[in-house]
């Protein structure tokens, strides 16, 4: 959790207005009250006493923010059973929930996931979105279209249930669409792909530029929104705690992902280093600029970590390296990105052109 705040200039360029920054676990809210105002430029004694005053009352409302979303946070937290063990709630759930009939694919069902989970414990807290998309690519790839689609089935009851039961706050599998048959095979992108999208105008730089940033660094979209400068190391070093693992993640920048960064600073010179909106228009924006580029793909933002991937793996290094730059806790979640990474390169071989007629 963290609130900052900044400086807004007026279109006349006469006077900075306060704009308080609240973010919660990538989820950003923006207040303009109270009213804060100054001028820009201050010219008697008094002017400059009252921008003084105003840049204090705003560090006061700050400080007073902060111990009140906190204090709310706890409240709310405590409702919830976000540190509960979800596999203990999933057997439990087999014992009590599930008919007879049922229970025996409901097990090899939780084998599986336990087997993705590569752990005995998994907190509730660890559960979200991208975690269960993972575990269906992982599904997809290793069943038949009908039996992942099943399996997956089973689990969102699950979580529909852990819900209910106060596990989570809020579904996570509440957009994720569970679609029958054969699944479309995983996107990622290849060089020629990622120039092009560098070489496309996007309507919003901040999307275009973070998105580029993750292909290069593979960092999720919930670790690049809350992104600030004191993750960056001597302007070429990422230094992260991430907010999926809680694990810390550090890697060189490669120079593309330097100067992204630079791009960036001469955008804004904030305390985040991208300025994003919500998930959703990220998607829409990336979704426009994506086709704009010519590339007729279904790409997500989760896409730019498997290009990651796939830029790593067409450079011949071993997968133990990639594990650790990508943040995973086992090689088993690393092996679909380099099944994905080994079928682009597939791809790639067939696209060239035949020299015989």
């Amino acid at each position: 959790m963290s609130v900052t705040y900044r400086k807004i200039l007026s279109k006349d360029k006469k006077r900075y207005t306060i704009e308080f920054d609240y973010n919660l676990n990538g989820i950003r809210r923006v207040f303009r009250k109270p009213k804060i105002t100054y001028l820009a430029t201050p010219r008697t004694a008094q002017e400059r006493q009252d921008k003084k005053n105003k840049l204090l009352l705003a560090d006061k409302v700050k400080a007073k923010m902060e111990i009140d979303e906190l204090y709310a946070f706890n409240m709310i937290e405590r409702n919830f059973q976000w540190n509960k063990d979800f596999l203990e709630f999933f057997e439990d759930f087999i014992e009590r929930k599930v008919q007879t009939s049922e229970k025996r694919t409901y097990c090899a069902m939780l084998k599986k996931f336990k087997r993705y989970v590569g752990r005995n414990k998994l907190p509730c807290s660890d559960i979200d979105e991208e975690f269960l998309l993972g575990f269906k690519d992982y599904l997809d790839l290793e069943l038949s279209g009908v039996s992942a689609y099943n399996y997956f089935k089973k689990l969102k009851r699950v979580i529909k249930e852990a819900t209910i039961a106060r596990y989570f706050r809020t579904n996570p599998m509440a957009e994720i669409v569970n679609s029958k048959g054969k699944s479309k095979e995983k996107e990622t992108l290849v060089f020629e792909e990622v120039k092009a999208l560098l070489e496309t105008e996007c309507r919003n730089e901040e999307i275009k530029t973070a998105f580029l940033f993750c292909c290069y660094t593979g960092i999720r979209f919930c670790d690049v929104q809350t992104l600030t400068w004191n993750n960056i190391k001597n302007n070429n070093t990422l230094d992260l705690v991430q907010l999926k693992t809680k694990e810390r993640l550090t890697m060189d920048l490669h120079q593309d992902a330097v100067r992204l960064l630079e791009i960036s600073k001469r955008q804004n010179n904030d305390k985040l280093v991208f300025q994003l909106p919500t998930s959703t228009t990220c998607l829409k924006v990336l979704r426009e600029w994506v086709a704009k580029a010519g590339i007729n793909k279904h790409i997500t933002w989760h896409c730019s970590r498997h290009t990651f991937a796939t830029l790593l793996n067409h450079q011949n290094q071993n997968i133990t390296t990639i594990s650790k730059l990508l943040g995973h806790k086992s090689l088993k979640e690393t092996e679909i990105y380099i099944r994905v990474a080994e079928n682009a390169k597939s791809k790639a071989v067939k696209s060239l052109r035949s020299m015989f007629k």
